[in-house]
Protein backbone atom coordinates (compact mmCIF):
# COMPACT_ATOMS: atom_id res chain seq x y z
CA UNK A 1 0.00 0.00 0.00
CA UNK A 2 1.49 3.58 -1.18
CA UNK A 3 2.45 6.54 1.32
CA UNK A 4 -0.42 8.70 -0.49
CA UNK A 5 -3.36 5.66 -0.07
CA UNK A 6 -2.51 5.23 3.47
CA UNK A 7 -2.80 8.96 4.14
CA UNK A 8 -5.67 9.82 2.16
CA UNK A 9 -7.50 6.51 3.82
CA UNK A 10 -6.90 8.47 7.31
CA UNK A 11 -9.52 10.53 7.84
CA UNK A 12 -12.04 7.83 6.94
CA UNK A 13 -10.82 5.83 9.47
CA UNK A 14 -11.30 8.38 11.60
CA UNK A 15 -15.06 9.12 10.72
CA UNK A 16 -15.58 5.42 10.76
CA UNK A 17 -14.37 5.26 14.16
CA UNK A 18 -16.55 8.17 15.20
CA UNK A 19 -20.00 6.80 13.92
CA UNK A 20 -18.87 3.35 16.14
CA UNK A 21 -18.45 5.61 18.86
CA UNK A 22 -22.14 7.37 18.58
CA UNK A 23 -25.68 6.12 19.30
CA UNK A 24 -26.62 3.89 16.25
CA UNK A 25 -30.04 5.79 16.27
CA UNK A 26 -31.46 9.35 16.88
CA UNK A 27 -29.96 12.53 16.53
CA UNK A 28 -27.13 12.68 18.66
CA UNK A 29 -24.81 11.63 15.59
CA UNK A 30 -25.81 14.65 13.58
CA UNK A 31 -26.16 16.87 17.01
CA UNK A 32 -22.07 15.94 17.49
CA UNK A 33 -21.48 17.67 13.80
CA UNK A 34 -23.48 20.83 14.65
CA UNK A 35 -21.76 21.04 17.92
CA UNK A 36 -24.27 24.25 19.27
CA UNK A 37 -27.07 24.64 20.70
CA UNK A 38 -28.96 28.50 21.15
CA UNK A 39 -31.83 28.01 23.76
CA UNK A 40 -34.01 31.10 24.26
CA UNK A 41 -35.95 30.60 28.17
CA UNK A 42 -38.01 32.60 30.17
CA UNK A 43 -37.36 30.39 33.16
CA UNK A 44 -35.39 32.15 35.53
CA UNK A 45 -31.77 32.63 35.53
CA UNK A 46 -30.50 30.27 38.84
CA UNK A 47 -33.25 27.36 37.58
CA UNK A 48 -31.82 27.69 34.00
CA UNK A 49 -28.07 27.62 34.48
CA UNK A 50 -28.82 24.60 36.72
CA UNK A 51 -30.36 22.88 33.83
CA UNK A 52 -28.62 23.10 31.36
CA UNK A 53 -25.53 22.62 33.86
CA UNK A 54 -26.56 18.91 34.10
CA UNK A 55 -27.69 18.91 30.05
CA UNK A 56 -24.47 19.74 29.88
CA UNK A 57 -22.46 17.21 31.65
CA UNK A 58 -24.15 14.33 29.75
CA UNK A 59 -24.09 15.98 26.24
CA UNK A 60 -20.08 17.59 26.65
CA UNK A 61 -19.87 17.70 22.89
CA UNK A 62 -22.38 20.96 22.74
CA UNK A 63 -22.02 24.55 23.21
CA UNK A 64 -24.90 25.68 25.05
CA UNK A 65 -25.87 29.33 24.33
CA UNK A 66 -28.43 30.33 26.71
CA UNK A 67 -30.58 33.60 26.41
CA UNK A 68 -33.26 34.78 29.07
CA UNK A 69 -35.28 37.05 29.51
CA UNK A 70 -39.30 37.56 30.40
CA UNK A 71 -42.15 36.50 27.57
CA UNK A 72 -42.98 39.80 26.56
CA UNK A 73 -39.96 40.98 25.67
CA UNK A 74 -38.79 37.61 24.46
CA UNK A 75 -42.04 37.35 21.75
CA UNK A 76 -40.54 40.82 20.84
CA UNK A 77 -37.12 39.89 20.17
CA UNK A 78 -38.22 36.31 18.24
CA UNK A 79 -40.42 38.40 15.76
CA UNK A 80 -38.14 40.78 15.33
CA UNK A 81 -35.48 38.38 14.14
CA UNK A 82 -37.44 36.99 12.13
CA UNK A 83 -39.03 40.01 10.23
CA UNK A 84 -35.08 40.61 9.43
CA UNK A 85 -34.28 37.22 8.96
CA UNK A 86 -32.43 36.39 11.33
CA UNK A 87 -32.22 32.51 12.53
CA UNK A 88 -30.27 32.49 15.88
CA UNK A 89 -31.95 30.11 18.34
CA UNK A 90 -32.97 26.50 18.09
CA UNK A 91 -35.36 26.09 20.99
CA UNK A 92 -37.95 28.03 23.24
CA UNK A 93 -39.47 27.92 26.55
CA UNK A 94 -41.63 30.64 26.73
CA UNK A 95 -44.88 30.79 28.49
CA UNK A 96 -48.19 29.73 27.14
CA UNK A 97 -49.76 32.53 25.45
CA UNK A 98 -46.52 33.56 23.41
CA UNK A 99 -45.45 30.02 22.56
CA UNK A 100 -49.10 29.30 21.21
CA UNK A 101 -48.87 32.95 19.00
CA UNK A 102 -45.20 31.46 18.07
CA UNK A 103 -46.84 28.48 16.50
CA UNK A 104 -49.84 29.93 14.92
CA UNK A 105 -47.42 32.14 13.16
CA UNK A 106 -45.02 29.35 12.29
CA UNK A 107 -42.03 29.52 14.35
CA UNK A 108 -41.70 26.51 15.19
CA UNK A 109 -40.99 23.12 13.59
CA UNK A 110 -42.58 19.60 13.78
CA UNK A 111 -40.49 17.78 16.25
CA UNK A 112 -42.22 14.11 18.17
CA UNK A 113 -39.99 13.89 20.91
CA UNK A 114 -40.34 10.01 22.41
CA UNK A 115 -40.60 11.88 26.11
CA UNK A 116 -44.07 13.52 24.57
CA UNK A 117 -45.52 10.59 25.62
CA UNK A 118 -45.45 11.69 29.40
CA UNK A 119 -47.09 14.94 28.83
CA UNK A 120 -50.85 14.63 29.64
CA UNK A 121 -53.19 15.58 26.88
CA UNK A 122 -54.06 19.48 26.88
CA UNK A 123 -50.33 20.30 27.68
CA UNK A 124 -48.94 19.43 24.17
CA UNK A 125 -50.03 19.50 20.74
CA UNK A 126 -51.47 16.89 18.69
CA UNK A 127 -49.26 17.24 15.97
CA UNK A 128 -45.73 17.01 17.47
CA UNK A 129 -44.71 20.86 17.51
CA UNK A 130 -44.48 21.87 21.07
CA UNK A 131 -45.29 20.24 24.36
CA UNK A 132 -44.59 22.03 28.08
CA UNK A 133 -42.56 20.91 30.14
CA UNK A 134 -43.96 22.53 33.42
CA UNK A 135 -46.93 24.67 34.81
CA UNK A 136 -47.24 28.06 37.22
CA UNK A 137 -50.24 27.75 39.24
CA UNK A 138 -52.86 30.57 39.92
CA UNK A 139 -53.41 30.86 43.70
CA UNK A 140 -54.13 32.80 46.58
CA UNK A 141 -51.28 33.90 48.87
CA UNK A 142 -51.48 35.44 52.32
CA UNK A 143 -49.64 36.73 54.98
CA UNK A 144 -50.18 33.88 58.13
CA UNK A 145 -50.14 37.33 60.19
CA UNK A 146 -52.50 39.79 59.01
CA UNK A 147 -55.01 37.84 57.60
CA UNK A 148 -56.84 35.18 60.01
CA UNK A 149 -57.60 31.68 58.70
CA UNK A 150 -61.28 31.48 59.63
CA UNK A 151 -61.95 34.69 57.57
CA UNK A 152 -59.71 33.99 54.44
CA UNK A 153 -61.88 34.17 51.00
CA UNK A 154 -63.28 30.47 50.13
CA UNK A 155 -64.24 31.84 46.71
CA UNK A 156 -63.64 34.66 44.10
CA UNK A 157 -66.77 35.86 45.00
CA UNK A 158 -65.51 36.04 48.96
CA UNK A 159 -62.59 38.75 47.49
CA UNK A 160 -65.52 41.33 47.17
CA UNK A 161 -65.98 41.43 50.66
CA UNK A 162 -65.81 45.13 52.33
CA UNK A 163 -62.84 44.08 54.75
CA UNK A 164 -60.47 43.29 52.12
CA UNK A 165 -60.96 46.64 50.33
CA UNK A 166 -57.28 48.33 49.37
CA UNK A 167 -56.14 44.75 50.84
CA UNK A 168 -55.20 42.77 47.79
CA UNK A 169 -52.61 42.61 44.79
CA UNK A 170 -52.97 41.66 41.51
CA UNK A 171 -50.07 41.29 38.42
CA UNK A 172 -50.32 44.42 36.32
CA UNK A 173 -49.67 42.06 33.29
CA UNK A 174 -51.98 38.84 34.02
CA UNK A 175 -53.48 38.58 30.96
CA UNK A 176 -53.18 34.94 30.80
CA UNK A 177 -55.50 34.45 33.84
CA UNK A 178 -57.65 36.95 33.06
CA UNK A 179 -58.75 35.69 29.50
CA UNK A 180 -58.94 32.17 31.07
CA UNK A 181 -60.95 33.74 33.61
CA UNK A 182 -63.34 35.31 31.70
CA UNK A 183 -63.98 32.06 29.82
CA UNK A 184 -65.01 30.13 32.65
CA UNK A 185 -66.98 33.13 34.25
CA UNK A 186 -68.58 33.81 30.93
CA UNK A 187 -67.43 36.96 29.36
CA UNK A 188 -70.44 39.21 30.29
CA UNK A 189 -70.48 37.51 33.75
CA UNK A 190 -66.44 37.81 34.06
CA UNK A 191 -66.26 41.64 33.04
CA UNK A 192 -68.95 42.39 35.48
CA UNK A 193 -66.53 40.37 38.43
CA UNK A 194 -63.19 41.95 37.35
CA UNK A 195 -65.26 45.66 37.19
CA UNK A 196 -66.36 44.68 41.03
CA UNK A 197 -63.02 43.54 41.80
CA UNK A 198 -61.08 46.45 40.44
CA UNK A 199 -63.20 48.57 42.42
CA UNK A 200 -61.85 47.16 45.58
CA UNK A 201 -58.78 49.17 44.86
CA UNK A 202 -56.21 46.32 44.21
CA UNK A 203 -52.31 47.36 44.13
CA UNK A 204 -51.60 46.88 40.66
CA UNK A 205 -47.91 45.67 39.82
CA UNK A 206 -45.93 43.65 37.28
CA UNK A 207 -43.91 40.65 38.66
CA UNK A 208 -45.82 37.30 40.83
CA UNK A 209 -42.43 36.85 42.87
CA UNK A 210 -42.00 40.42 43.48
CA UNK A 211 -45.70 40.83 44.91
CA UNK A 212 -45.22 37.52 46.79
CA UNK A 213 -42.17 38.88 47.98
CA UNK A 214 -44.67 42.29 49.25
CA UNK A 215 -47.22 40.07 50.86
CA UNK A 216 -44.68 38.32 53.15
CA UNK A 217 -43.28 41.17 53.84
CA UNK A 218 -46.32 42.60 55.26
CA UNK A 219 -47.20 45.69 53.01
CA UNK A 220 -50.32 43.69 51.61
CA UNK A 221 -52.55 41.05 53.23
CA UNK A 222 -53.33 38.95 49.81
CA UNK A 223 -52.07 38.48 46.29
CA UNK A 224 -54.13 37.05 43.74
CA UNK A 225 -53.47 34.95 41.51
CA UNK A 226 -49.84 34.56 42.43
CA UNK A 227 -47.95 31.32 41.55
CA UNK A 228 -47.88 28.32 43.86
CA UNK A 229 -44.49 27.30 43.81
CA UNK A 230 -43.03 31.02 44.64
CA UNK A 231 -45.35 30.44 47.78
CA UNK A 232 -43.86 26.81 48.45
CA UNK A 233 -40.35 28.64 47.94
CA UNK A 234 -40.62 31.11 50.51
CA UNK A 235 -42.05 29.18 52.81
CA UNK A 236 -39.24 27.01 53.23
CA UNK A 237 -37.22 30.12 53.60
CA UNK A 238 -39.16 30.88 56.43
CA UNK A 239 -41.96 33.51 55.41
CA UNK A 240 -44.85 33.90 56.87
CA UNK A 241 -47.03 32.37 53.60
CA UNK A 242 -49.59 30.15 52.85
CA UNK A 243 -51.85 29.68 49.87
CA UNK A 244 -55.31 28.84 48.74
CA UNK A 245 -56.70 27.28 45.95
CA UNK A 246 -59.85 29.02 44.71
CA UNK A 247 -61.44 27.73 41.97
CA UNK A 248 -60.48 27.60 39.33
CA UNK A 249 -56.68 27.47 39.29
CA UNK A 250 -55.73 28.56 36.37
CA UNK A 251 -52.43 26.96 34.97
CA UNK A 252 -49.72 28.40 32.61
CA UNK A 253 -48.33 25.90 30.36
CA UNK A 254 -44.61 26.50 29.31
CA UNK A 255 -43.89 25.27 25.50
CA UNK A 256 -40.96 23.92 24.38
CA UNK A 257 -40.40 23.92 20.84
CA UNK A 258 -37.94 23.60 17.66
CA UNK A 259 -37.42 26.47 15.61
CA UNK A 260 -38.60 26.31 12.07
CA UNK A 261 -35.63 27.95 11.32
CA UNK A 262 -33.26 26.26 13.08
CA UNK A 263 -29.11 26.67 12.59
CA UNK A 264 -28.55 23.48 14.86
CA UNK A 265 -31.77 21.32 14.44
CA UNK A 266 -30.82 18.32 15.84
CA UNK A 267 -28.64 19.35 18.65
CA UNK A 268 -32.04 21.62 19.44
CA UNK A 269 -34.13 17.99 19.38
CA UNK A 270 -31.53 16.49 21.78
CA UNK A 271 -32.29 19.27 24.27
CA UNK A 272 -35.64 18.99 23.49
CA UNK A 273 -35.88 15.40 24.66
CA UNK A 274 -33.93 16.36 27.84
CA UNK A 275 -36.54 19.75 28.98
CA UNK A 276 -39.36 16.73 28.62
CA UNK A 277 -37.07 13.66 30.22
CA UNK A 278 -37.73 12.57 33.82
CA UNK A 279 -34.08 14.12 34.60
CA UNK A 280 -34.88 17.07 34.27
CA UNK A 281 -38.79 17.07 35.63
CA UNK A 282 -37.23 15.86 38.45
CA UNK A 283 -34.79 18.81 38.94
CA UNK A 284 -37.99 21.24 38.38
CA UNK A 285 -39.80 19.35 41.13
CA UNK A 286 -36.59 20.11 43.17
CA UNK A 287 -37.55 24.31 42.57
CA UNK A 288 -40.76 23.53 43.69
CA UNK A 289 -42.38 24.01 40.19
CA UNK A 290 -45.07 21.65 38.99
CA UNK A 291 -43.50 19.12 36.46
CA UNK A 292 -45.84 18.18 32.94
CA UNK A 293 -44.52 14.60 33.01
CA UNK A 294 -47.27 12.56 34.57
CA UNK A 295 -44.30 10.65 36.00
CA UNK A 296 -43.19 13.37 38.09
CA UNK A 297 -45.69 14.82 40.89
CA UNK A 298 -44.58 18.31 42.46
CA UNK A 299 -43.27 19.07 45.26
CA UNK A 300 -45.43 19.28 47.37
CA UNK A 301 -48.34 17.59 45.15
CA UNK A 302 -50.64 19.36 46.97
CA UNK A 303 -50.00 22.16 44.41
CA UNK A 304 -52.22 19.94 42.08
CA UNK A 305 -53.75 17.53 43.86
CA UNK A 306 -57.30 18.23 45.47
CA UNK A 307 -56.83 21.97 43.55
CA UNK A 308 -59.69 22.40 40.75
CA UNK A 309 -57.50 23.18 37.97
CA UNK A 310 -57.96 24.29 34.60
CA UNK A 311 -54.95 24.34 32.37
CA UNK A 312 -54.76 27.92 29.96
CA UNK A 313 -56.71 27.24 26.98
CA UNK A 314 -53.65 28.76 24.64
CA UNK A 315 -56.66 28.74 21.60
CA UNK A 316 -57.67 31.98 23.47
CA UNK A 317 -54.22 33.96 22.37
CA UNK A 318 -56.47 34.51 19.13
CA UNK A 319 -57.86 37.40 21.05
CA UNK A 320 -55.11 38.74 22.94
CA UNK A 321 -54.96 42.15 22.02
CA UNK A 322 -59.23 42.28 23.02
CA UNK A 323 -58.13 40.81 26.68
CA UNK A 324 -55.34 43.23 26.87
CA UNK A 325 -57.47 46.20 26.27
CA UNK A 326 -60.17 45.03 28.43
CA UNK A 327 -57.49 43.78 31.26
CA UNK A 328 -56.44 47.61 31.25
CA UNK A 329 -59.51 49.64 31.15
CA UNK A 330 -61.05 47.61 33.69
CA UNK A 331 -58.39 48.14 36.21
CA UNK A 332 -57.39 51.16 35.24
CA UNK A 333 -53.66 50.63 33.90
CA UNK A 334 -52.26 52.51 31.32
Amino acid sequence: MSRLFQISLAPLLIDLLLALALPAQGVEGPARKEGKVVYYTTMNATETGSLVQVFKKSHPFLDVSVYRIGDEALLNKIETEGRLGQHFWDVVSITGFAGYYLFTKGFFARYDSPERRFIPEGHKDREGYWASNYVNSHVLVYNTRMASKDQLPKSYEDLLHPRWKGQMALDAKDYEWFANMLKFMGEERGIAYMERLAAQGLRMQAGHTLLTQLVAAGEIPLGIAMYGHRVEQMKRQGAPLEWVGLMPVVLNLHPVALSARAPHPNAGKVLIDFLLSQEAAKMIQGFHRIPDRVDVPPDPPSLIRGAPILPSDLVLVKDYDRYVKLFREIFHQN
